[in-house]
């Protein structure tokens, strides 16, 4: 297929478009890297263009252009999505919309900020931040990830029991449909006319439309925050612990509780030992004073054994620090690529309910058993009912049979979930990784979302192959 650019150029500028062979290897691929275990191809072809927008009107024109040039529409942020949301197909356009940076606005008496699509989660913070305010959403990305990724995503950060996923704050969007329409949702607090448009863009990927602004609920600058540190006896005694606070009202700002396993094979070594528990609260003093009283009642029941406070100072001081691991240190090469060579890494993240999860442990642990693959660590984090589970396998003499084995393990972890009334993400969205578990998650609902992608998106310009579109 030959397709001409001049229209493009014209509209955009020579410096807002990269053609063929000028296109950066990094748009090959997002966070989703070849140590997965996964029966896909390691990464996707090249884009035959990528496009810097810097405005709504710019994405419209994209849109219409790449209608007429039949083009897909891959949408791109910040690069840091780990089911390969973000990765190209033949005959793509990768629209990468970080140009698209500015506040709009800052109302601080109303709570809520205005801002584009392409700013990173970290520099919106840091604007709020000097208004006395925070954006609430936290992931292990944000110094990378951005805000459109994050609503396409609908991903969940450390403080999500707190303030919600990404969705839970978007008051409003802007969107560029497949036609080029532009369209706006009112950011009111509270709606009940009708279809809540806005939901049909989070957590959907860009297929259904491509996000370019939001107005978000966002929230004042805690009074005090404090994290500490426990050790408990086993996972099922810190599973009853922690759901009896949840179920006492308490609402953690973070919550990561796990246990570890030894994986003699991961690069950075990893021993066995009894879970470990990392617990805060944030808000005014009292409230975090009131919330510790409380939680450390139901901590002393089961014996937990606190933690210098150096081990949580040290675990929220690094919470970040894994994205640092998808930067470049060559083009189209990661940090990560290099550091997990000879290993297949992966993880699952389910939603189970509560009564489900050991259940669910004892299941996921024998699945492991069978395709000789190694547990790192089993944990629930924000939530009890939010399930992760790290594994690995050492690649070996084959590097395919390893990630065959990996991704048959976590396909038959996630259908186990399922079976179980849970779902298989609740973080990180589907991408292609997942795409073909779509009609087990959402059975005749598959349907539903294809019929309203046909209407919105007939000719599949956007983002398609994704979330099972």
């Amino acid at each position: 297929m030959v397709t001409t650019f001049e229209d493009l150029v014209g509209r955009l500028g020579a410096a807002a478009v990269a053609i063929g062979a000028a296109v950066p290897p990094r748009y090959r691929s997002d966070a989703f890297r070849a140590h997965r275990g996964s029966r896909i191809s390691d990464e996707g072809p090249s884009p035959a263009a990528v496009v810097w927008p810097r405005s709504a009107e710019d994405v419209a024109a994209v849109a219409r252009f790449a209608k007429t040039a039949s083009l897909s529409i891959v949408p791109w942020g910040g690069g840091t999505g780990l089911m390969g949301g973000a990765r190209p197909g033949l005959h793509s356009l990768v629209i990468d919309l970080r140009r698209m940076r500015r506040v709009r606005r800052i109302d601080a008496i109303s709570r809520t900020a205005t801002a584009e699509a392409g700013i990173v989660l970290e520099d919106l913070d840091r604007r709020l931040r000097k208004r006395r305010l925070s954006l609430g959403h936290d992931p292990w990305s944000r110094p990378r990830a951005t805000l459109g990724g994050a609503i396409g995503t609908n991903g969940i950060g450390y403080a999500g029991y707190l303030r919600g996923t990404m969705g839970d704050q978007v008051l409003g969007l802007e969107v560029v449909l497949a036609d080029g329409t532009i369209v706006r949702t009112r950011p009111a607090a509270r709606s009940t006319t009708g279809l809540d448009l806005k939901r049909l863009f989070i957590g959907t990927e860009g297929t259904m439309g491509i996000v370019t602004a939001a107005t978000l609920r966002v929230f004042p600058v805690p009074e005090r925050e404090e994290i500490h540190a426990f050790r408990l006896r086993d996972f099922p005694a810190g599973l009853r612990c922690i759901s009896r606070m949840y179920d006492a009202g308490l609402v953690p700002s973070a919550m990561d509780f796990e246990e570890a396993f030894p994986a003699p094979a991961l690069p950075w070594g990893s021993d066995a030992g009894p879970p470990t528990l990392y617990l805060g609260f944030a808000g005014g003093r009292e409230i975090v004073a009131a919330s510790w009283r409380v939680a450390r009642r139901y901590l002393r029941a089961v014996r937990a054994r606190a933690l210098p406070d150096r081990e949580a100072r040290d675990y929220w001081r690094t919470r970040h620090d894994i994205i640092y691991a998808h930067d470049q240190v060559s083009p189209g090469v990661t940090r990560a690529d290099v550091f997990l060579k000879d290993v297949i890494f992966d993880y699952v993240h389910v939603a189970l309910p509560r009564s489900k999860i050991l259940a669910y442990r004892r299941a996921a642990l024998a699945v492991l058993r069978r395709h000789d693959v190694r547990p790192i660590g089993f944990g629930i984090w924000t939530q009890p009912e939010l399930v992760s589970l790290e594994v690995i396998r050492p690649v070996g003499a084959d590097r395919s049979a390893a990630k065959l084995a990996v991704a048959e393990a976590i396909d038959e972890m996630i259908r186990r979930a399922q079976a179980l009334g849970g779902s298989m993400e609740y973080v990180h969205g589907v991408g292609v990784k997942l795409s073909h578990l779509m009609g087990e998650e959402l059975g005749a609902g598959l349907d539903v979302a294809r019929r309203v992608k046909d209407a919105l998106d007939p000719d599949r310009v956007l983002n398609p192959g994704k979330t099972g579109l």
